[in-house]
């Protein structure tokens, strides 16, 4: 059966101080089931992605505890939490059940509230997506793993670091005008330059910053006009350095490889991307393992003004994490629901010419998991 994004609703990612994470994720559910047109009575299922909630917001059971705040009762509550895959879990999740006749209305929420908390201990949470034996009592962050992955990457094929600053600048510029992202503003190479080090040689500027923010999705297997035409999921060696080659991100390949065949299409035949740049070498490795560019080649893809609005293959074009923001579990939800908007042209400023398939990648860590979620325009 085909599975249809009926609506979608999102909150402006920020820090929300005066919202609690179930008004957050209430507030976006409700603008999908007013966009759909379905009544919170003919919802089957409630699927929830959350990473962070037990630990930095000391709320677990979320399934249950948003369905309560929605009023939807003697239905199936559950939540998801894959690390930063966890918004392109749920989605996958939901196909699942929907392609094979098991519901016919489900109702995917993502959210995620980081700005109570202090900086310490977000990153003690954020780092409950990697090794903490190995890797994360020892003092090294994801930023920090991401400055090795980003050294290795500039001495191993000589790149120009600044090709892959340049990621962050095109995420950037996109967001100029989405009036959901974080940080709707332009930078420029020299902006990225002179913002410090998170960890030699990776800016503070090509990482993304805490946010809050819920976004939510109706999918259904009725009527729509922008399908969800192939969602796969993969996964590699948790630790990075225990893989055969650390530049190559193989759950992204064998996901996207896998989504491909489901929708009888190539990379070429992809119009736009929402890539999960939660660092700017992160975005870069992604773009050749979903075979955008040959390995080692990336970097000279993004130098080359790859991906802004108006080139041929857009990327990011809300901001992507790195400019309209990421709200861990929220974040593949905002993809797709981007994607959803483009698809019925209700991008605003920011609307592509003749977008028919879009391509989102949701990611775990360095890559222990992925997710794609592939949309087409009917």
């Amino acid at each position: 059966m085909p599975v249809y994004v009926a609506g979608y609703g999102f909150t402006k990612v920020k820090e929300h101080w005066n919202s609690s994470l179930e008004e957050l994720a209430v507030d976006a559910c409700l603008e999908a089931v007013d966009m759909a047109g379905v009544s919170l009575k003919n919802i089957d299922k409630i699927i929830v992605a959350n990473a962070l909630g037990e630990y930095l917001n000391r709320k677990g059971h979320l399934g249950a505890l948003i369905a309560d705040s929605l009023g939807v009762l003697n239905k199936t509550a559950v939540r998801i939490e894959a690390g930063g895959a966890s918004g392109g879990m749920a989605i996958h999740q939901a196909f699942v059940e929907l392609k094979a006749g098991e519901a016919n209305n489900i109702l995917v929420c993502g959210v995620e509230k980081m700005s109570d908390a202090l900086p310490s201990a977000v990153y003690t949470a954020r780092a409950l997506m990697i090794d903490r034996q190995y890797l994360s009592a020892i003092g090294a962050t994801l930023e920090a793993l991401e400055a090795i992955l980003l050294r290795l990457y500039l001495d191993r094929y000589k790149a120009e670091h600044d090709n892959i600053m340049n990621l962050a600048v095109i995420s950037h510029g996109n967001a100029v005008n989405a009036k959901h992202a974080q940080f709707p503003r332009a930078i420029t190479i020299e902006t990225v330059k002179k913002s410090p080090y998170v960890a030699d040689p990776l800016h503070l500027f090509e990482v993304t910053a805490p946010a809050d923010g819920a976004a939510a999705l109706l999918l259904s297997n009725s009527s729509g006009e922008a399908e969800i035409i192939a969602s796969s999921a993969a996964s590699d060696r948790f630790r990075f350095f225990e893989r055969d080659d650390p530049l190559w991100l193989e759950s992204v390949y064998s996901a996207v490889q896998s989504a491909y065949a489901q929708a009888k299409l190539t990379h070429d035949d992809i119009d736009f991307i929402e890539l999960h740049d939660v660092s700017t070498i992160m975005g870069v490795l992604e773009l050749e393992a979903l075979s955008f560019a040959d390995k080692g080649t990336g970097h000279k893809l993004i130098g080359d003004k790859f991906g802004d609005l108006s080139s041929e293959k857009p990327i990011n074009t809300f901001g992507g994490l790195k400019a309209r923001g990421d709200p861990i579990g929220a974040t593949g939800i905002y993809q797709v629901a981007e994607i959803a908007a483009q698809l019925l042209n209700q991008a605003d400023k920011n609307q592509l010419d003749n977008a028919r398939t879009g391509l989102a990648l949701s990611l775990s860590g360095l890559g222990e998991l992925s997710v794609i979620n592939i949309l087409r325009k009917k």
